[in-house]
């Protein structure tokens, strides 16, 4: 299971790299190219909604991407404290909702959850 983990400081100009990372794993996972565009609009709503999350703290902002053969995973963590509330009310998660097959969302940590389509042999 490939796996690799990005960390950025909690600031919007490392949003885009967040995104680029995503695409680029999400490629070589082998999801199709609409779903690599659902990957990297969400992974940017996700991306921004933690670094909006984090604002005032020092605690960076991890994506960890898997490729786990049968499905693509990225896990979006911020370092906020999870009981406090989305600052947007919820709206970037309503629209990755509407992208991703599979989100959970516990407060800080968010996994978003594509699948993939049966290899080659």
């Amino acid at each position: 299971m490939p796996r690799a983990t990005l960390t950025i400081p909690p600031a919007p100009e490392h949003v885009r790299t967040a995104r680029l990372v995503a695409v680029a794993a999400a490629r070589r996972a082998g999801l199709d190219e609409e779903a690599v565009d659902d990957v990297r609009l969400a992974v940017g709503e996700t991306a921004a909604r933690a670094v909006v999350r984090s604002d005032g703290s020092s605690a960076d902002v991890e994506l960890v991407l898997r490729d786990e053969g049968d499905r693509f995973v990225i896990e979006v963590r911020d370092g906020s404290d999870p009981s406090v509330p989305d600052p947007d009310e919820g709206v970037a998660l309503a629209l990755v909702r509407a992208l991703v097959p599979e989100v959970d969302v516990d407060g800080s940590h968010v996994t978003l959850t594509w699948p993939v389509a049966a290899r080659p042999s």
